[in-house]
């Protein structure tokens, strides 16, 4: 966000990118139980990789909050966090009268979760280090912020800022902890083949920060 730029013209930005969304979706944007069976891939790969049963977690870009409700269902005790006003009142909508998830566009403070997960939205900021250092901040002592990114130019859209290879990644990842980068292709079974292949791929990657973030 340059100096010039305020958050609710920020926040206005992302209502409209969300509803662009939402609209290209159709009627399936608003069927909760539909969007919840199917997932997005890479989003269920993460939760295999990272189960949030019995942890405080926070789902940082939440957007309406499907994945949030999610992790929710599975065990965690999640907190779905979004700039746009519309989509957050899109995810309070699909929980209804449940007490949680909890839904906000006000940032959290710091120290409180164990996982902090970041589904594809690192490529959509200027500074992508300076958002992992942010979401560190949040993290309890030996919590991991956790994530994916599209690999290159897939699913490349208009507000992404950049394309990673596994260099420019980690070079974002690297200041704030120990780092892990995976490749995982949208084919499960692809992903047990040794070598390097053409198509649709993410990177799921996770930092843990080395010293307690209050100690940074």
């Amino acid at each position: 966000m340059t100096p010039f730029t305020t958050a609710s013209t920020a926040a206005d930005e992302y209502d409209g990118q969300y509803r662009v969304w939402a609209e290209k979706q159709g009627a399936r944007a608003l069927d909760r139980e539909w969007r919840l069976t199917h997932l997005l891939w890479r989003q269920r790969a993460l939760l295999r990789r990272f189960p949030p049963e019995g942890k405080r977690v926070l789902d940082f870009g939440c957007m309406d909050g499907i994945f949030t409700i999610m992790l929710q269902q599975l065990g965690g005790e999640a907190v779905g966090y979004d700039i746009s006003p519309a989509a957050i009142a899109q995810a309070k909508s699909f929980r209804a009268r449940a007490a949680r998830p909890v839904f906000t566009a006000v940032p959290p403070g710091p120290g409180q979760f164990d996982i902090i997960y970041c589904n594809e939205v690192i490529e959509h900021v200027a500074d992508d280090s300076a958002l992992i250092g942010e979401l560190v901040g949040y993290l309890a002592t030996g919590g991991s912020v956790v994530g994916t990114t599209p690999v290159g130019d897939y699913f490349w859209d208009p507000d992404h800022k950049r394309s990673y290879d596994d260099i420019l990644l980690k070079r974002a990842l690297a200041p704030w902890g120990r780092v892990s980068v995976h490749r995982y292709y949208r084919s499960p079974l692809r992903n047990f083949l040794p070598i390097r292949q053409k198509g649709a791929s993410v990177y799921i990657f996770q930092v843990t920060p080395q010293t307690p973030p209050a100690a940074r």
